[in-house]
């Protein structure tokens, strides 16, 4: 507790109009709180921002998370770009699955697995490209699909991981940090 680089925690040691870029939400903070993480040689920062799960009043509520998303997001990646750590950070914006292409009576979309997208910046990652594409409805990949493991593959290669490295759960099960993804290189400089 004594260590100085609690001061990473201190947002309010950063200028105003920085704080205000970022927004002044948890997710703001955890975006200007992470790339302060960064600075100090933190090798993992996990930024979390919920409420997807839109089963009911989809609309709305997508368009309130995609406000401070569109805030926060893009002032991280300038803010590591100025100060010359995107290169070295690798920023990825996932969940766990997307949501159906329409509503149900709740004005809501519900779960989907089949079609969604992602978000990798920074790290090593080539800039300005889109890879892949749903059909015109966004039910299902149109074309380069990527898998969950291919994705997870991509990833851990970018972070300069052993895919063949075999872990161990807690339970004793083996297991590998991509089970058995292929990286998608042509993703990466």
């Amino acid at each position: 507790m004594a260590s100085q680089d609690l001061a990473a925690f201190d947002l309010a040691a950063e200028p105003e109009a920085l704080r205000t870029a970022y927004g002044d939400d948890p997710f703001g903070n955890g975006c200007l709180l992470a790339r302060r993480l960064v600075e100090r040689g933190v090798r993992t920062v996990e930024v979390t921002l919920g409420g997807w799960d839109t089963h009911d009043d989809n609309a709305d509520r997508v368009q309130e998370r995609c406000t401070i998303l569109d805030r926060g997001l893009p002032t991280l990646l300038s803010d590591l770009e100025q100060r010359g750590l995107l290169a070295s950070t690798l920023v990825a914006v996932v969940s766990e699955f997307g949501r159906t292409p329409r509503y149900n009576v709740r004005d809501g979309r519900d779960h989907h697995p089949k079609c969604f997208s992602a978000l990798l910046a920074g790290g090593g990652v080539r800039g300005g490209m889109v890879h892949g594409a749903s059909d015109e409805d966004g039910e299902a990949p149109a074309r380069d699909a990527v898998s969950v493991p291919d994705l997870n593959a991509t990833i851990a290669h970018a972070l300069g991981c052993d895919l063949r490295r075999v872990e161990h759960a807690p339970d004793g099960r083996p297991f590998t940090i991509a089970d058995k993804g292929t990286p998608l290189t042509n993703l990466l400089i």
